[in-house]
């Protein structure tokens, strides 16, 4: 990887962030079918020293973090674009190396010393004893080696997406060189490296979309909850469109400028719907189901929806014959 310091890419929020979902993002819990890559390729990728995995079990037991998962993701992504597998192999010792926890608290000690209100929206237990905790200095001496959680780089990657839905890359140059980008930190870069980025030829996996893309799929269901990518409203609104119960989407900016548009029942009306929740600049949909009601689902809404009549659950799918894990029923009031 270029010379870059991640952990000055860390903030308040995505500090936090890091350590409230650290079991989540760790937990082994896919198994090598849930990634979509066929087992064969990941056996060569494990016999080439890419693939990170829980050596527990027999070879047909292996499990993978969520954090695992994305990294298959965007291997098999790199390998489509034709990076050969020594690349990737450096990549990924790289990539899977533990963030300096003592580098990271010293970055973040100075930033909230040179910029106090970034701290306000820090939501942690004992939010004034961590506060007095930095401005004492006291994390200087202390022994870190005992910290109860361990981050590398990749997880820290992820959770600067979920924590801010920005677009997070990994550009890779033709001389195997690497470097994960956020263009709203290009700050932090050197000037030399966003040269590099912008005269060099490359090839770039955009990490926040492969998130996305996935997101849905019935094996990542906890993940979509548990990751907190969606309000308890979107998760609603994007549960009716992935079952396909619905006529049409009407979606209401916030900004003038951006007439109101109509999303028809398609095979990349998902892929539209995800698109706009990202970006955040909606004001308000409005969900026309097969019964022709109405659902308005607001952006400002925080709340789970109230009891209706009838309400869509997601439950476990018991049909032996079914490749679904969950499915929808609906349940009356």
């Amino acid at each position: 990887m270029i010379s870059i310091k991640l952990e000055e890419f860390i903030d308040t929020k995505n500090f936090e962030k890091l350590g409230e979902l650290h079991e989540l993002l760790s937990e082994e819990k896919l198994s090598a079918g849930d990634t979509g890559v066929n087992y064969r390729v990941i056996n060569h990728w494990d016999e080439k020293g890419i693939i990170r995995y829980s050596r527990k079990g027999k070879v047909s037991n292996r499990k993978y973090s969520f954090v695992d998962f994305i990294w298959i993701k965007i291997v098999n992504e790199l390998r489509t674009f034709g990076v050969s597998l020594p690349v990737i192999q450096k990549m990924a010792n790289e990539i899977y190396t533990e963030l300096p926890v003592k580098d990271v608290f010293e970055n973040f000690a100075q930033t909230i010393k040179s910029n106090p209100n970034m701290f306000k929206d820090f939501e942690g237990e004992d939010k004034e004893g961590f506060l007095e905790f930095f401005k004492s200095d006291e994390y200087k001496t202390a022994d870190w080696s005992d910290f109860p959680y361990q981050f590398n780089f990749l997880q820290m990657l992820i959770t600067e997406i979920i924590a801010s839905r920005k677009s997070v890359a990994i550009i890779v140059f033709k001389d195997g060189e690497w470097f994960p980008y956020i263009k709203e930190n290009e700050h932090l870069y050197s000037d030399e490296l966003l040269y590099k980025k912008e005269f060099h030829s490359q090839i770039r996996v955009n990490i926040t979309d492969l998130i996305f893309n996935f997101i849905l799929d019935d094996y990542l269901i906890e993940y979509l909850n548990g990751l907190h990518l969606f309000t308890p409203q979107e998760r609603k609104l994007l549960y009716y469109i992935k079952e396909g119960d619905y006529k049409k989407v009407f979606v209401l900016f916030k900004s003038k400028k951006n007439e109101p548009i109509e999303i028809k029942k398609s095979k990349v009306a998902q892929e539209q719907l995800i698109r706009i929740l990202r970006e955040k600049e909606y004001k308000e949909f409005i969900l026309v189901d097969k019964k022709n009601r109405e659902f308005r689902i607001k952006e400002s809404d925080k709340d789970e929806p109230k009891p209706v009549k009838e309400r869509k659950m997601l439950v476990p799918n018991d049909d032996p014959n079914s490749k679904r894990k969950f499915k929808v029923i609906t349940v009356k009031e």
